[in-house]
């Protein structure tokens, strides 16, 4: 049979029934696609478990889970200290004032002293100026003396000749060489004088005690060149005159009361030549009366404290100590006809008036009767919703005034019921024998827990209700 003439089923069968020996040309393609695959599976088994696991760079690091002992935590780096001294040692050993900085170039401090220039260049930028220029010198302490007064501070020129004097071959080439800023010094100076004369006479009076020297001759020019101003301010004057007694200075005919202020002033510090005290005293009584101004009137011008006690301004805010002052030193009753008579003419232009001003007084301290015009059994007037009315109205009550204290409340009540509110409140508190008009229950103005427990009155029209109220206390007592 021809091979060719098999059926293919039985031809299939012989294939696949082949010996294990025979070539196998036919499986190569499919062993060389199973090996590939098993090679592509490595890697991607390498890919996701890598034998070297690159450590994340932000990660923290774990703690060997082996470890018997705790690492030892590295010694933290000490701060080194800054080369050179501490800037805060030498402001201490220095000073921050124009007078410190004075006293240590006089005498400077050795161990400061043995600083190489370096050292000292470095520290000028952290310690205050006036400091650096004494670190460095008498040298530069001048100039920084020249510069500070040339950028508007006058007074450093003080300190520059005081320096000057002290160190005078050091500081004289820097005068020579800082001409254009000593004349800037000067105008500033100048400038503050003039300022000074008519505002604050005080400092310009500080200025001439204590300028010398070529300092004092610029501020000597400014002064004697309107004599006219200097005579207006005291204080300037007696500074001037101290210097100079033989000064010819126009003082004012008639002084106002800053002149007096300032002379008075002056003549407590001990300060007041002999022409501007014959002014002071020819006009002491026209001096504002203040506790000191009294204090000194009474010590050096005695036979004008009266006049200056009439002058007490009894509206004053300190009228208070005032009055402690008059009554210590035996003035009290001058003060007092004053008071009196104060209430009169108040009390003539109307009963609710002179009433209002007799009850101010009494709340100052003072004690004082009614006046004539007050005490009339009626209160015709009287404005009832005023506490101190409610007072007059008890001492009617008292000495017998036919004044029915709940008839004027119910009627009152029924015109206007926040008068009412206020004039029972005041009443209460006077110790009138009174009770809440009818008009006045469920009054819609009064808000529940405002009324007193105990009188019924309504706390908010007045405040301290609960320390003024008798029948308030009179519970607590009986409570007690």
């Amino acid at each position: 049979m021809d091979p060719t003439d098999a059926n293919p089923d039985e031809q299939e069968g012989t294939d696949s029934a082949s010996p294990a020996g025979a070539p196998e040309a036919v499986d190569e393609p499919a062993q060389r696609t199973t090996a590939a695959a098993v090679v592509a599976d490595a890697d991607d088994a390498a890919e996701r478990h890598p034998e070297v696991i690159e450590q994340n760079p932000e990660a923290l690091p774990d703690e060997p889970a082996t470890a018997t002992e705790p690492a030892k935590s590295k010694p933290k780096a000490k701060p080194k200290k800054p080369a050179g001294p501490d800037p805060a040692e030498i402001v201490r050993r220095i000073g921050r004032t124009n007078e410190q900085a004075l006293a240590y170039v006089l005498n400077p401090d050795p161990k400061l002293s043995r600083l190489s220039r370096k050292a000292r260049e470095a520290l000028i930028t952290e310690v205050p100026p006036v400091t650096a220029g004494a670190l460095l010198g008498p040298e530069a302490l001048a100039r920084h003396f020249i510069a500070s007064a040339a950028a508007g501070r006058y007074r450093d020129l003080f300190s520059l000749w005081d320096l000057f004097r002290a160190r005078t071959e050091e500081c004289k080439p820097v005068l020579a060489e800082r001409q254009r800023a000593l004349e800037r010094a000067r105008r500033s100076l100048s400038t503050a004088m003039k300022l000074g004369l008519k505002g604050r006479a005080d400092r310009v009076a500080e200025d001439i005690t204590r300028a010398q020297g070529l300092i004092w001759t610029w501020v000597r020019e400014v002064v004697i060149g309107d004599l006219k101003a200097v005579g207006q301010r005291p204080a300037i004057a007696a500074a001037l005159l101290q210097r100079e007694p033989g000064l010819d200075i126009p003082l004012p005919a008639t002084p106002d009361d800053r002149w007096l202020a300032e002379a008075a002033a002056a003549k407590q510090d001990g300060n007041l030549p002999p022409q501007l005290d014959t002014l002071l005293s020819g006009n002491i009584d026209r001096l504002p009366a203040t506790v000191a101004t009294l204090s000194q009137v009474q010590e050096q011008y005695p036979q004008r404290l009266e006049a200056l006690v009439d002058r007490i301004d009894l509206e004053s805010e300190n009228i208070g100590a005032l009055l402690a002052w008059a009554r210590d030193h035996g003035m009290a009753g001058r003060v007092r006809s004053r008071i009196v008579a104060q209430v009169d003419a108040a009390a003539a232009k109307g009963r609710a008036e002179g009433l209002a001003v007799w009850q101010s007084w009494r709340d100052r301290g003072v004690d004082l009767d009614l006046p004539e015009s007050l005490t009339a059994p009626t209160i015709e007037g009287l404005d009832l919703a005023r506490p101190e009315s409610a007072d007059v109205i008890a001492v009617l009550v008292r000495a017998g005034a036919a004044v029915d204290p709940q008839r004027e409340l119910e009627e009152l009540a029924g015109q206007n019921r926040q008068l009412a509110e206020k004039a029972y409140e005041s009443f209460v508190c006077a110790g009138l024998d009174v009770h809440l008009p009818m008009a006045l229950e469920g009054n819609p103005i009064v808000r529940d827990g405002t009324r007193c427990p105990a009188c019924q009155a309504w706390t908010w029209v007045r405040p301290g209700h609960e320390r003024r109220c008798p029948r308030l206390k009179q519970e607590a007592d009986a409570a007690s």
